[in-house]
C-alpha cells in the first residue's frame, strides 16, 4: 500500500512539475477527443434527422368524387393488407375541406367555395399512406396505380424528399471523412507530444531517477509513476471535454427544439446521456492506452531498463 502511495504520488508530482509540458500534451489530446466527440454528436444529428423527415413522408391518395363510403373502406382494407403498409388513414370530404380553408387564408381563393350550395362539398376522401421504410413507398404507388382502381383513384403522390436525404447523407458522410483524418492527426501528434514530454521529464529527473535505482528501487517502481502520469493526461482531456460538453449541450438544446418545433426529434442531451461510456469512458480508455505504450517505450529507451 505504502509503495503504491508512493507512485501516486511521484505521478502527481511529476505531472504538475512539468505544468506547460503537461499542458500543452493535454491541449493535444483535447482537441483528439473534441473531434470524436463532434463525429459522434453528426452522426446521431444525421440519423435522426433522416429519421423525422422519413417521418413526415406519406402518400396522399385522393378518391374520385362520386365514390361512396363503403367502397372507399374496401379499398383501405385492401391497401392495408400490404407488408409496407405501416399506418392508412381515410380523411373524409369534411376534413379535406377543413384542411383547405386552413391552409388558404387569401379570402379570394376560399370564394371558389361560393359557388356551392351550403350543403355542398367539393371535397372527397383521401387516403394518408405511411410505409416502413423509405424504399417502400414506390410498391405501394404501382399498387393503388393498378387498372382495377381506375374508377376509384382520381391521383396519387408522394414526396420522399430524396433530396434532401441526399445532400444530408453527403454533407455528413464528407465531414465524417475528412474529420477522422483530422482526429487521426491529433492522435498521432498527441502520440509524440507524449513521447517527447515523458522524456524530457525523464532527462529533467535523471538524478531522482538515479538515486532511487542506487537505493534498490525496481525499474517497476521507476516506470510506474511515468505510466501513472500518462494516464492523468488521458483522464484530464476527457473530464475537460465532459465539462465543457454538457453545458454547451443544455445551451443549444432549446435551439434544436425551437427548430423542430418543440418535438425534441433531436435530443443530445437524452443521446449524450444514454452513451456516455461508448462516448467519453470508451475514448478514455483508448487515450490512456495509447499514452501508456507511448510512456513505456520512452522510458525503456531513455533508462535502458
Amino acid at each position: 500500500m505504502i509503495t503504491l502511495l508512493r507512485i501516486f504520488k511521484f505521478a502527481l508530482q511529476g505531472f504538475f512539475r512539468n505544468f506547460w509540458l503537461s499542458l500543452v500534451t493535454i491541449t493535444m489530446m483535447l482537441m483528439a477527443v473534441v473531434s470524436v466527440t463532434l463525429l459522434m454528436a453528426m452522426d446521431y444529428i444525421r440519423e435522426t434527422t433522416i429519421q423525422s423527415v422519413e417521418n413526415q413522408i406519406d402518400i396522399l391518395v385522393e378518391i374520385k368524387p362520386e365514390s361512396s363510403r363503403e367502397q372507399v373502406e374496401n379499398f383501405v382494407l385492401e391497401v392495408d393488407d400490404l407488408e409496407e403498409v405501416a399506418e392508412i388513414a381515410i380523411i373524409s370530404p369534411e376534413q379535406n375541406k377543413e384542411i383547405f380553408l386552413q391552409n388558404n387564408t387569401d379570402e379570394r381563393i376560399k370564394e371558389v367555395l361560393n359557388i356551392y350550395e351550403e350543403d355542398e362539398n367539393p371535397f372527397s376522401y383521401s387516403l394518408a399512406i405511411k410505409a416502413y421504410k423509405l424504399s417502400q413507398y414506390a410498391n405501394i404507388i404501382n399498387f393503388v396505380n393498378q387498372e382495377k382502381y381506375a374508377n376509384l383513384v382520381e391521383n396519387s403522390d408522394v414526396d420522399t424528399h430524396e433530396e434532401i436525404i441526399g445532400k444530408i447523407n453527403s454533407i455528413a458522410d464528407f465531414l465524417n471523412k475528412y474529420s477522422w483524418y483530422i482526429t487521426g492527426i491529433f492522435l498521432l501528434i498527441s502520440v509524440v507530444v507524449i513521447f517527447n514530454t515523458i522524456r524530457i521529464s525523464i532527462y529533467s529527473r535523471r538524478d531522482e531517477i538515479i538515486i532511487m535505482k542506487l537505493v534498490g528501487a525496481g525499474n517497476a517502481f521507476v516506470r510506474l509513476p511515468f505510466v501513472l502520469e500518462s494516464t492523468f493526461y488521458a483522464l484530464a482531456a476527457v473530464l475537460i471535454v465532459i465539462a465543457l460538453a454538457y453545458p454547451l449541450i443544455n445551451f443549444i438544446q432549446p435551439s434544436l427544439n425551437g427548430y423542430f418545433q418543440g418535438s425534441q426529434v433531436i435530443d443530445l442531451a437524452g443521446y449524450f446521456g444514454n452513451n456516455f461510456v461508448s462516448i467519453f469512458v470508451y475514448q478514455f480508455f483508448v487515450l490512456a492506452f495509447l499514452n501508456v505504450v507511448s510512456t513505456i517505450i520512452a522510458v525503456r529507451r531513455y533508462l535502458q531498463v
